[in-house]
């Protein structure tokens, strides 16, 4: 009959074909193109130079610790907006807070210690905190042997390296390593008035 071919050509027809969808509001979240993440290395660590027999025992080095960038031609306040150090709780003040590089903190005194380090980024990013032990006496160069003598000439360097890693980075902290990416020579540590090769590492004696 007319009904039943009607309804058997119904059920061999092919599916409409589905509604465009329309793409979604700008703005909305599956609009939104995903953040890449973005890294920096950095270099947390000290440099302590020995002031040699004339100095005060409770003096008997002077030594800096530091943040700073891996490069030695890149401008860490360009990603760090501040860098807080915890030294030993004889030192006073024993908190410092240094806003602008370079990020660093010089004393003196005879003994080694655990420094607490918390460095602030900008654009809103969450502190990284870091522990840094500082070295005021050198230890064997090769394993079994003495350790090296004092020398006023030649400082005792620990440092260690790290790199940051942002899963999702603010706007302002992708743009300030965009253009810490094109290097300020003069803003970075081997311009630094303290500093100078010698044994590959930028230290120089303070006095």
């Amino acid at each position: 009959s007319t009904a039943s071919l009607s309804a058997a050509a119904a059920a061999t027809a092919a599916p409409p074909a589905p509604l465009p969808v329309p793409p979604p509001p700008a703005g909305s979240a599956s609009a939104e193109v995903p953040v890449q993440q973005a890294s920096r290395p950095i270099v947390v660590g000290s440099c302590a130079y020995w002031r040699g027999k004339e100095a005060e025992e409770s003096k008997s080095h002077e030594w800096t610790v530091y943040v700073r960038a891996a490069s030695p031609d890149e401008d860490p306040g360009l990603f760090i907006k501040r860098v807080v150090f915890q030294l030993h709780p004889t030192i006073t003040p024993s908190t410092r807070t240094v806003e602008a590089p370079p990020f660093e903190v010089t004393e003196q005194g005879w003994g080694e210690f655990e420094v607490g380090i918390k460095v602030y980024y900008h654009g809103g990013e969450r502190a990284v905190d870091f522990s840094h032990l500082l070295k005021l006496y050198p230890e064997a160069e090769v394993a079994g042997s003495p350790a090296r003598e004092l020398s006023i000439d030649r400082p005792v360097v620990a440092e260690k390296y790290d790199e940051i890693v942002w899963a999702e980075p603010s706007a302002e902290l992708r743009a300030r390593l965009s253009e810490a990416d094109k290097h300020a020579p003069e803003k970075g540590w081997r311009s630094s008035k303290r500093a100078e090769w010698r044994s590959g590492l930028l230290c120089q004696p303070p006095f």
